[in-house]
């Protein structure tokens, strides 16, 4: 590869538009939800012996950024549950809503209102390691279960909780100029 010589500061100038992450906000197995509900018979074909898997879609993820004193994380999302009912799959989904504000202290590092409002205009919420803890708890129409109800209904009482990792980048676009010179001795 031919040798690159270039004139400083011009001749070998990078310019680049990036965002310059100015503050994070981490939180490990955030309890994203956590009910008991009754899965009727007719929704299902009959009584759930087993739940084989769970996955979940995001159905949309937004942040309003309030009074310039704290950060609202709104996530709608889906919980699909591939569950066995008399040898056969079926499927169940619960949608939630998962709401969450954030002090401008409890990031890192810390913000102050005016570091805010001057170094801060864009947002990126990341969600990863999704879990669940669930629990058949039994018919839905035995009296003490959760699901009972002053109408008993022939189910399945389930029992779920929903832990997600959540991280919240807080960052602002900044120009990013580099000046360097190529290296005729390194290959590409």
């Amino acid at each position: 590869m031919a040798a690159l010589k270039c004139e400083f500061p011009e001749g070998c100038k990078l310019d680049l538009f990036a965002k310059v992450i100015k503050a994070k906000y981490i939180e490990k197995q955030a309890k994203v939800l956590d009910t008991v509900f009754c899965v009727p018979d007719e929704q299902v074909g009959g009584k759930i012996t087993c739940v084989e898997d769970i996955k979940v879609k995001v159905i949309q993820k937004y942040e309003d950024l309030l009074c310039f004193a704290k950060v609202k994380l709104v996530v709608d999302y889906e919980v699909i549950l591939f569950v066995i009912v008399e040898g056969e799959y079926q499927i169940i989904t619960v949608t939630d809503r998962f709401e969450k504000t954030i002090e401008l202290d409890e990031f890192d590092p810390p913000l102050t209102i005016e570091e805010f409002r001057q170094e801060i205009d864009q947002s990126e919420i990341i969600l990863k390691n999704w879990t669940f803890d669930f629990e058949i708890k039994g018919n839905c129409e035995d009296p003490g279960n959760p699901c009972h109800l002053t109408t008993p209904v022939r189910g399945t009482c389930l029992g779920l909780k929903v832990y997600v990792d959540i991280i919240d980048k807080l960052g602002k676009m900044h120009d990013v100029i580099v000046y360097g010179e190529l290296d005729p001795e390194v290959d590409f």
